[in-house]
């Protein structure tokens, strides 16, 4: 029963005429999303923030972090490349880390340095489908070994559009990591609001 009033809910809600924009440059969306990874017979859960900075109509930047758990039930997080190397970096010269500047150094090359870009295309008015390509992603702990891993993605975002700003985001696709060619799955779904 509460299936059929969900499946009913969201008929309506997608079959009504909502007004929807196109993003513009300079539009900023922000996604409370939730996610699981696959890989072999283990999954990561995680739990975070997904930031699309539109350079045009049909681009955006790719900016996501997230926390969960990994296969082994430890920490986990998943963050754009630039924020591990950044660390790393600091990480051999401890006397930086010192300094007053240190974080948000890095909070501005965060942003300078994207993990990947999504393509964005509008079939209907409360629909948008986006292709995203990820190559320049980090996940610490994915191995269970207490490290940054550098990884890609790859899949589609839906946006089902409730209204102008306020869009459902289902997600999937595949995340590949560079050290032991390992490739999984990956799903999960937002929340996102357009600004």
């Amino acid at each position: 029963m509460r299936n059929k009033v969900l499946l009913i809910f969201i008929l309506v809600v997608f079959t009504t005429c909502y007004d929807s924009k196109a993003q513009r440059p300079d539009d900023l969306r922000i996604t409370g999303l939730t996610e699981v990874s696959h890989f072999g017979n283990g999954s990561l859960t995680s739990y975070g923030v997904l930031v699309e900075y539109f350079v045009n109509r049909s681009f955006s930047l790719n900016y996501q972090y997230s926390f969960g758990t990994n296969q082994f039930g430890r920490f986990y997080s998943h963050y754009p490349g630039s924020v591990s190397w950044l660390v790393n970096y600091f990480e051999d010269y401890e006397f930086v880390l010192h300094g007053d500047h240190v974080w948000e150094a890095i909070f501005i090359a965060t942003f300078a340095i994207p993990e990947g870009v999504s393509f964005h295309t509008y079939p209907r008015k409360w629909l948008e489908i986006a292709p995203f390509i990820n190559p320049f992603s980090a996940d610490y702990n994915i191995l269970d070994n207490d490290c940054s891993t550098i990884t890609a993605s790859l899949g589609i975002r839906t946006h089902l559009k409730l209204t102008t700003n306020l869009s459902i985001v289902p997600h999937f696709g595949l995340k590949y990591i560079y050290r032991n060619n390992q490739t999984g799955t990956i799903y999960g779904i937002g929340l996102g609001w357009l600004f």
